[in-house]
């Protein structure tokens, strides 16, 4: 009898087995292939009307297509739902779609043209034939419709003379730094007449622009010099008459300045700027007078940082899009009482929103935890929107990682926030190889949205069994300016601590296992995880360094931000603090290093050369430390190319196995 029960709970013992493991087995893992195939929405436009939505999807190159980033379409969608379906067909790129106010056209910049450089289209909303409209030497880069439908402002860098062309082909084609500048001018059409005009009569970089209600002037955001540490950093707001000027600056500004947006009333500009020459980010809204005067700050004590603003159809109330902590919002200002209001009640995460001209209905892309960026529609007054798109059927029923807002204390006490991605199939009391991935920037901020991307691989090792944690460290936005500012002075040192901690946090919970924690990230996560191989070399078993920095020092001397990484990010300048910026150098610590470190870079990268890489990997050769190096050409600050982020992810996922997993047994 007691054999026979024995037997009986052994063969249900191995049958329980056998299902947990056919059911695990059958469970749909995201992949890389996966990821770079994911189409990705933006530019949810809705129309005046409110009854349809245009929105931009991209779609991967074909195989026998030169390689590139993915090409973008339009689309249309009723905003009651139903079927989408695509507007444009090209072979190239469309994107960028923009109702006309009375609804009855379309406009959109495409590459469709010959020669191929993107200028601006437009095709009736009902549909048809798309037709040229621009024919600018060089590639449009923005546009906006005026007020009345008649005219469209655009933006066109300058192009090279007819001598500077010859010279070229003759092979005296050298460059004289800090000369010979190509500005970004902006233009306008007459829709009827065809006729296009230069409206900034000066040496101005235009890097946006507004329109005033009346169509009689345009606000731009401009600097005198066509360079990303000008636009960045010397940025000023000004005023130009639509018919052609000078621009005029109306408001004294400092720092980061972005967005202008005009009120419908005409009396007011909105702006999103900084809050001093050193705020990382132009995360504040400011009001000032459309005549000129004192700007007003109206999120002066907002715990949030603004990424996008505009105002509400009829009405004299600015709408701006925050990160708040690792959440997205949308928001309203009233004028009238400076009171900021929820616009929005959901969490999801969105980067700003279109209205219907009446202001009653609105549409935007979001994305949450489960899904990539789709497009939702709502009313205005009731808070709520509705997802309205499945543009990735793929991704329906992904078994993926619980992902959770976390929080733990700082060295000095401050209270740190993350993002926790748990493994596939996570048991407590079990310990994992866990992965600390930093944010680049460092004023930028991981949210608790989708992150299955090439370059956020939290969910992508959550599907091999590692837990990640994303920490917005002191130095982040989304609570604020002064915590955007916590890291002045002191690059590497409390945020370090920071990401430290939060590992720790993730050992005491009992998720992570103390021997196999890794580190990566890009841009300043590079620098991070540069820093963290040798500098911190005893609190991590791997590091991923992608556009990563290991000496401070010949790093401002060669980077396209120049004024910008040291008046922001620094608050210092190099040439006065030279012993200061080298503490700061993961190349000083090399001793220390005992970190397996893969790096990564893009051949072109402007922001972070790719010096700093042979840097670092020398001195890791040389220390004996292992490590590989992979260099992708034609690639920037970033890779846009398929088979470059394929390798990428597989070379990321390759480095964590080997040295957080392969051949650790025991636990």
């Amino acid at each position: 009898m007691k054999r026979n029960v024995y037997f009986k709970g052994l063969i249900g013992g191995i049958f329980f087995i056998l299902v947990y493991c056919i059911g695990y087995a059958q469970e749909k893992l995201i992949t890389p292939e996966m990821i770079v195939n994911i189409k990705i929405i933006s530019e949810a436009q809705i129309s005046p009307d409110g009854k349809n939505i245009l929105f931009q999807s991209s779609r991967q190159r074909k195989d026998d297509e030169k390689p590139g980033a993915q090409w973008s379409e339009l689309w249309m969608v009723s905003a009651s739902g139903g079927q989408p379906y695509r507007f444009t067909y090209s072979d190239k790129s469309d994107r960028s779609p923009r109702w006309s106010p009375d609804g009855k056209w379309v406009a959109f910049i495409s590459t469709r043209g010959e020669p191929e450089r993107a200028q601006v289209f437009l095709i009736p909303s009902d549909g048809g034939e798309a037709r040229q409209l621009t024919q600018a030497e060089n590639s449009v880069g923005a546009f906006k419709w005026s007020p009345d439908g008649r005219t469209i402002a655009y933006t066109v860098q300058d192009p090279k003379t007819k001598e500077e062309q010859k010279a070229e082909k003759e092979g005296r084609d050298w460059t004289v730094a800090d000369a010979n500048y190509k500005h970004i001018r902006l233009y306008a059409i007459n829709l009827s007449t065809q006729e296009s005009w230069l409206v900034t009569k000066s040496d101005v970089s235009v890097w946006a622009f507004d329109w005033s209600p009346d169509g009689k002037k345009l606000v731009l955001v401009g600097s005198e010099k066509p360079l990303v540490d000008y636009q960045e950093m010397f940025s000023k707001l000004m005023v130009v008459d639509a018919s052609g000027g000078q621009p005029t600056v109306i408001v004294k500004t400092e720092g980061k300045l972005e967005n202008p947006a005009w009120s419908l009333d005409g009396k007011w500009i909105a702006y999103r700027g900084a809050t001093s020459l050193n705020d990382p980010y132009a995360g504040s809204v400011f009001v000032v007078p459309a005549t000129g005067g004192t700007p007003e700050n109206v999120t002066k004590n907002y715990d949030g940082t603004a990424t996008w603003i505009g105002w509400l159809p009829k009405s004299n109330t600015i709408v701006f899009a925050p990160i708040e902590r690792q959440s997205a919002a949308l928001r309203s200002i009233s004028l009238t009482d400076k009171k900021i209001t929820p616009l929005l009640t959901q969490n999801i995460i969105l980067a700003g929103a279109s209205f219907s001209a009446d202001g009653l209905k609105m549409a935007l892309v979001a994305n949450t935890p489960r899904h990539p960026n789709e497009v939702w529609v709502g009313e205005t007054k009731k808070g709520q929107v509705t997802r309205i798109t499945k543009f990735n059927p793929e991704l329906e029923g992904l078994t993926l990682g619980e992902q959770e807002i976390v929080k733990w204390k700082g060295k000095d006490g401050w209270e740190i926030e993350g993002v926790l991605v748990k493994p596939v199939g996570y048991q407590s009391g079990r310990r994992y190889p866990a992965v600390l991935q930093a944010h680049g920037g460092p004023e930028s901020a991981d949210l608790n949205g989708w992150l299955g991307t090439y370059s956020r691989w939290a969910q992508l090792l959550a599907a091999n069994g590692f837990a990640v944690l994303m920490p917005n460290y002191r130095g982040s936005i989304g609570r604020g300016a002064e915590f955007a500012k916590a890291n002045h002075r002191d690059m590497m040192g409390k945020e370090f601590e920071d990401m430290v901690a939060g590992a720790d946090y993730l050992i005491a919970r009992g998720i992570a296992d103390p021997d196999r924690i890794g580190i990566g990230g890009g841009s300043y996560g590079g620098y991070t995880a540069a820093w963290a191989a040798t500098a911190g070399s005893k609190h991590f078993k791997a590091s991923v360094m992608f556009m990563g920095i290991a000496d401070q020092i010949s790093k401002v001397g060669t980077t396209d931000i120049f004024w910008e990484g040291q008046l922001v990010h620094w608050d210092m300048i190099l040439y006065d603090n030279f012993d200061f910026f080298w503490s700061r150098s993961p190349l000083k610590y090399i001793h220390n290093a005992n970190t397996p470190t893969l790096i990564l870079h893009g051949e072109r990268d402007a922001r972070v050369p790719i010096g700093q890489a042979h840097e670092m990997y020398n001195a890791l050769k040389w220390k004996g430390v292992p490590t590989e190096f992979v260099t992708y050409p034609r690639a920037g600050h970033g890779l846009t190319e398929k088979a470059h982020q394929l390798n990428f992810m597989n070379r990321v996922l390759g480095w964590y196995t080997k040295y957080l997993k392969d051949g650790i047994t025991g636990r």
